[in-house]
């Protein structure tokens, strides 16, 4: 907590240091929008005035909002969506739940690229040489973070001319995605070799929110991106060389090539919730009206998934519902059970044909028509279930038949809500999928599967004995027995008819740990695993979800030199949702 308040006092004082410093670095972007509106304060600092240690926490700290709050929950483009982790209801749900993406700035996610180069520009500046090289690369692996982020969301986009604005280029050309793939992987590389050259680091250790000046641990993050950014290109062998051998000396030489050894290397920064800016966009100091966090509830395919496996994760992740529908010929209305869930009892006449769900957990199918009146919705009496519970929500949004997100995502800072980049979990998985492909030869995939879900576990602090488990039957919460658990996950594993339906498992528990990040959306559509299409129920595609995302309108009004050499390697050459970027193109993936 004392760290969490250390925290929230520095990210206070540098908001108001960087309100003077922001004409210098939006001088950086790569998109052109606003350059020409720019006028010089003679109040702004100067770039050799600036603490490069507060352009580091600015980095990390502004990641909040350049990759989850912008792109998975809060502002959201819809890959929550499309990947059936959320669905919404209410106001503004037909675009992010069927699929009607729109254009998208780059913007959204460049603040912290234009500080990640900044670093690495002006890290020269210290005095101390451990300084200069752990600035550096430290810049270079938010850098390389951000630019695999922001080509795998678009495709070709700026990046050998990007952010030389002060240079007087105001349309840099459009780098193709495989020339951007290598120049990050040859960044990153060259973060660890420098890191490991490094001792000591004067004065990190409280600028860095993130890992607090361990120069091991941002090697460990630098390698584990590798690995990532490497399977990212694992349907591009052909073109790019050194793939599968790059991956094996990573994994293979933990002295030369640290990676993640456990959850306390997670790349990720905490929410202090001191105020909106530095809160968990769900909890109340974001909204003074509620609905925005009731409106995102949870897709009943990532809730299905999570009962069908008796997932402790369920009941961390996920409400059930306060209002439990029961279809009976003699009961009527509202009761109260001994365990304090509430039911609403309907005859069958008032069910009718329609489908409904009676468990005590309940998502939103995917892609619904009108998700408002999902589940009998239009029966409710508020009335009569303040009544029973007055802390039921019954305002705007409110749909007591269909559960809500967990009680830690409706909070401004919780312990279990991070800004997570990058995980043990997912670093576990990536290998798992090596092992199976033969791209390493120890330990067997099993083993690592197990690991994945293992790590995912502790990064939310399931504990073996909890109550957390949702008997679907009984609707009982019972003890988790981690052992047991981990057998039966591991014999769906081993036990699947080949290469093909074992890569199914792997991905589906993949996807379930990296909730609320973008980055299942990439490995989804590398594999089309699992075959989220089938649950869609009036997308505006048929079965099909987007596989990129589409320019935004500054790029083709204030680049249009550039940006259509962008579209012309798409395929089909449209800019649009639907069009593969090379990553995808000639893979017969995801559709």
């Amino acid at each position: 907590m004392k760290k969490l308040q250390n925290i929230s006092k520095k990210m206070k004082n540098l908001r108001t240091i960087f309100l003077s410093i922001i004409t210098i670095v939006v001088l950086l972007t790569t998109s052109c929008e606003d350059l020409t509106d720019i006028n010089t304060s003679p109040n702004q600092l100067n770039a050799s005035d600036i603490n490069i240690k507060y352009v580091l926490t600015s980095t990390l700290s502004g990641s909040e909002t350049s990759y989850i709050r912008n792109h998975v929950y809060g502002g959201g483009y819809g890959i929550s969506e499309a990947m059936q982790y959320l669905q919404r209801d209410y106001i503004d749900y037909a675009a992010p739940n069927t699929f009607g993406w729109t254009p998208v700035n780059f913007n959204s996610a460049n603040p912290s690229l234009i500080n990640s180069q900044y670093m690495v520009d002006h890290a020269k500046g210290e005095i101390l040489e451990g300084n200069q090289k752990f600035y550096t690369a430290t810049g270079q692996i938010m850098r390389s973070f951000y630019y695999g982020f922001m080509t795998s969301l678009w495709g070709d986009m700026p990046y050998s001319e990007a952010m030389k604005a002060q240079e007087g280029n105001f349309a840099p050309v459009y780098d193709t995605q495989k020339a951007i793939f290598v120049g990050i992987l040859a960044d990153l590389k060259s973060a660890n070799d420098l890191l490991a050259t490094v001792t000591t680091v004067d004065g990190a250790a409280s600028a860095d929110i993130m890992y607090g000046g361990d120069v091991l641990k941002w090697r460990k993050f630098a390698n584990s991106l590798r690995l990532r950014y490497l399977m990212r290109l694992s349907e591009k062998l052909t073109d790019v060389s050194n793939v599968k051998e790059d991956f094996s000396a990573i994994a293979g030489n933990p002295t030369m090539y640290p990676i993640f050894t456990s959850s306390t290397d997670n790349a990720s920064i905490p929410y202090p919730g001191t105020d909106g800016p530095t809160s968990w966009y769900g909890g109340p100091l974001n909204w003074n009206n509620r609905s925005e966090y009731y409106r995102r509830k949870p897709c009943a395919t990532f809730v299905s998934t999570l009962v069908t496996n008796g997932d402790p994760r369920l009941t961390t992740f996920i409400r059930p519902v306060d209002s439990q529908l029961k279809v009976s010929s003699t009961a009527t209305g509202y009761e109260k059970l001994s365990d304090g869930q509430i039911i609403l009892n309907v005859s069958p006449a008032q069910v009718g044909a329609t489908a409904i769900n009676t468990a005590r957990y309940v998502g939103l199918p995917p892609a619904m028509g009108i998700p408002d009146l999902y589940n009998l919705s239009g029966l409710t009496n508020f009335n009569a279930l303040k009544a029973l519970n007055s802390s039921i929500y019954v305002d705007a949004a409110a749909n007591p038949n269909v559960s809500y997100l967990g009680d830690i995502y409706s909070q401004d800072k919780n312990a279990l809500v991070k800004a997570v980049f990058m995980s043990y979990a997912e670093l576990s998985f990536i290998l798992a999928e090596g092992r199976q492909k033969g791209w390493i030869t120890t330990p067997d995939a099993v083993d690592l599967y197990k690991q994945g879900i293992t790590a995912s576990l502790r990064q939310y602090a399931i504990a073996d004995g909890s109550k957390t488990v949702y008997n679907p039957v009984t609707f009982a919460l019972e003890a988790f027995n981690e052992s047991s658990f981990l057998a039966a996950q591991a014999g769906k594993y081993t036990s699947a008819a080949d290469d093909a339906a074992k890569l199914n498992v792997l991905m589906t528990q993949k996807w379930l740990s990296t909730f609320m990040t973008p980055e299942f959306w990439f490995d989804w559509r590398r594999t089309g695993l699992p075959n989220l299409g089938q649950y869609l129920i009036s997308a505006n595609n048929g079965t099909k979800i987007p596989v990129r995302y589409i320019y935004g309108t500054d790029e083709s009004i204030l680049n249009s030199k550039n940006y259509p050499a962008g579209v012309a390697t798409l395929e089909p050459a449209k800019d649009d949702q639907w069009s593969k970027m090379w990553l995808l193109k000639g893979t017969n993936k995801p559709w």
